[in-house]
């Protein structure tokens, strides 16, 4: 009789402490799965407000159609700058080449990411880029894309 009551105790333990150690990770929908970004992806990028840059990705095995937008995240604030691009074809692979923008209230030199924002039939698939430098340069004029 000890024997099983303390066995059922340490089942009962064993249990607790497994349950308690998962992890709590938000899982993308089924459609999201395979969809990544890659470009860009290494960190330390220092980039200039105003020049022409993109942001590309592989669609892999998701079900992701359209880019609902590439948004502009300040990083340290995790404030929506400004949106970049809007409703392009999943399919391209890439955003094209865009000029750098940020609004007038954030123009200061610092820490941003991209956010893709994805749509596979109307499941929200969300993506975070790396994040990179943007220098703000008075004097440099901007490009042309």
């Amino acid at each position: 009789m000890y024997f099983s009551t303390l066995s059922s105790l340490a089942l009962a333990l064993v249990a607790a402490v497994s349950v308690q150690a998962a992890p709590l990770e938000a899982r993308a929908p089924a459609a999201c799965l395979g969809f990544r970004i890659t470009s860009p992806t290494q960190s330390g990028l220092q980039w200039t407000y105003g020049q022409c840059y993109a942001v590309s990705w592989d669609l892999g095995a998701s079900k992701v159609k359209t880019i609902k937008s590439i948004d502009l995240y300040n990083a340290k604030t995790n404030k929506k700058v400004v949106t970049e691009i809007s409703n392009i074809p999943a399919s391209n692979g890439w955003s094209g080449n865009f000029q750098l923008q940020l609004d007038e209230d954030d123009l200061e030199s610092g820490d941003y990411y991209f956010k893709v924002n994805g749509d596979a039939g109307g499941r929200a698939c969300t993506l975070d880029s790396v994040k990179f430098h943007v220098t703000v340069n008075p004097n440099s004029p901007p490009s042309q894309c």
